[in-house]
């Protein structure tokens, strides 16, 4: 009787309990018997849950080892020596991981010896059987190795019958890489539709739809932007620009090269901070009092006075609640370099910027600059319609009207529209009747009295204009005569009734705008403003104070 009869039959007699639990153990590690054996022939509970606690222990410590030596022959070993084998679909995974990667590194090298190097290594391996059909048509290999289409057609021709499904199929893949390597150095819509009618099925046809796709909506991109370089902000071309849609050479035909790298700079806007005004502006000074609803270019105009005087040396600036405010905008702005705009006005602040201006003969000029936020108008506009207003709302009303109604100081009033955006929409309404809006309040409040030394309208952004710079003046009051006809002759009115001046049209650039953030700031239109301001006022007197008109 062998050894593993007699083992069997103590198990089936008494259940093995005349066998200590270690016995059993070295005897399915020596391979006389198998657990599985040994439950069958009726080993006793208690010895078979002793023997499986000690077997599922000692197959973690060979797993454990074989993880920490990390290499194939460790897992082999595992699998070879473990009793249980209960890591044994785990050991089998790091195997073939083992031999995919020894395959794929041979595929660049092909050769006998290096076939023979993966055999020996992995005899029984996931590509043994290809490996020994390589080594036994070794002119096969040759092919491969070489993988160009003279190869694989001179190899057909020299073995008439063997690997033709193989090889055509080589000699397709390579010429599929070659028609989409020349669409690709091409770039152009046409040689990708052109890679697409050869190889509709190809392995590059997804990507040479979307570049198509891609292609087509960035050549419609760049004949808008040619057509309007404000149609898109920075932050849709640089998106474009980042997915492919349009390349930097193409940024480059519409803006120039200084241009693209601003917008490839751009960072974003600045955010303008400024404290309240006071509760009363200061007096013996002339007030200057920009208006414009959101977007119309109120602050640019603004910012390009205050850094074309400081430029110019003309500025001298006082103690005032704005003044931090007077010198982030005394920043924005340098001639002949591309500037970054500045963002809106902040909503419900009404700076108080006070200012000295030295004219041709040396003498200055006390002014007082008070941006108001296009938000006022839409405030103006509910108090005026009997809408709902915040407390917010009704006290920036209440406050620009104090100002307006104190007679102390002379008064200058911009109103800054926006050329071409008469009929625009702003929460549901145009800058039109925003417009005829506050001149209405403005005549029904009486702000125009004696002390207002002058009202101009201010028509920004006349670089729009499709005429020569020349004529800008004529097409601007034309604008505004034809397009805004209530508002202006509203304000002239007005004006005639409140025994002033009639309101006097400006046009106004601050330079080449793009990509409605940036601009090439050109000041020829903000001298036009800062000489009116100077005629406007009268230097301080030493002797007499100020002298009022």
């Amino acid at each position: 009787m062998s050894k593993k009869e007699r083992i069997l039959k103590n198990c089936r007699e008494n259940g093995g309990k005349n066998i200590p639990p270690e016995s059993f153990v070295n005897y399915i590690r020596g391979k006389d018997v198998t657990f599985e054996e040994l439950c069958e022939a009726g080993i006793d509970d208690g010895i078979k849950n002793e023997v499986l606690s000690m077997l599922e222990q000692e197959d973690d410590q060979l797993f454990n080892q074989s993880v920490q030596i990390g290499n194939c022959q460790a897992y082999a070993e595992y699998i070879l020596n473990a009793s249980l084998g209960k890591h044994k679909d785990e050991a089998q995974s790091k195997i073939d991981e083992f031999d995919d990667r020894k395959w794929t590194e041979i595929q660049s090298t092909l050769s006998a010896n290096s076939l023979n190097s993966y055999l020996v290594e992995f005899p029984q391996g996931k590509h043994a059987a290809e490996a020994q059909e390589l080594l036994a048509d070794l002119p096969w290999l040759e092919t491969k190795r070489k993988n160009t289409i003279e190869a694989y057609t001179l190899y057909m021709q020299n073995n008439p019958g063997k690997h033709v499904n193989e090889a055509q199929a080589a000699i397709r893949s390579i010429q599929d890489d070659l028609a989409w390597d020349n669409a690709y150095s091409s770039g152009h819509i046409s040689a990708y539709q052109q890679y697409l009618i050869n190889y509709p099925n190809g392995k590059h046809a997804i990507e040479a739809q979307n570049r198509i796709n891609s292609g087509a909506a960035g050549q419609q991109f760049l004949v808008a932007l040619q057509n309007d370089p404000n149609a898109f902000m920075v932050s849709d071309i640089k998106q474009r620009l980042g997915n492919h849609v349009i390349s930097r050479e193409d940024l480059v035909s519409v803006f120039g090269e200084d241009k693209v790298e601003a917008i490839e700079q751009f960072n974003g806007v600045g955010k303008l901070d400024n404290e309240n005004g006071p509760d009363d502006l200061q007096a013996d000074t002339t007030e200057v009092y920009f208006w414009g609803t959101p977007g119309s270019g109120k602050t640019c105009a603004l910012g390009t006075i205050i850094s074309t005087v400081k430029k110019k040396g003309i500025l001298s600036v006082q103690p005032s609640s704005g003044r931090s405010y007077l010198y982030q905008l005394s920043n924005l702005f340098v001639s002949d370099r591309v500037c970054k705009l500045p963002g809106g006005t902040p909503l419900y602040n009404i700076p108080e910027m006070i200012i000295h201006l030295r004219d041709k003969k040396k003498k200055e000029h006390r002014l007082t600059l008070v941006d108001l936020a296009g938000e006022l108008f839409t405030s103006v506009f509910l108090q005026e319609n009997a809408l709902q207003m915040t407390t917010q709302q009704q006290n920036v009303v209440n406050q620009a009207v104090k100002y307006l109604k104190d007679t102390r100081n002379d008064k200058i009033h911009f109103f800054v529209v926006e050329y071409g955006a008469h009929a625009g929409m702003w929460n549901g309404y145009t800058m039109e009747n925003y417009l005829d809006t506050m001149v209405q309040f403005l005549k029904r409040e009486k702000i125009f009295t004696k002390s207002t030394v002058g009202v101009y309208v201010l028509v920004t952004k006349c670089d729009k204009i499709p005429c020569a710079e020349s004529e800008r003046p004529e097409y601007a009051y034309n604008y505004v005569n034809e397009e805004l006809p209530s508002f202006w002759n509203t304000l002239k009115s007005t004006c005639v009734q409140s025994g002033i001046s009639e309101p006097i049209t400006l046009s106004f650039s601050i330079g080449d705008v793009f990509a409605q953030q940036l601009c090439v700031y050109n000041g020829n239109d903000t001298e036009k403003v800062i000489e009116e301001l100077l005629t406007k006022t009268h230097p301080i007197s030493n002797i007499f104070g100020w002298l009022r008109r």
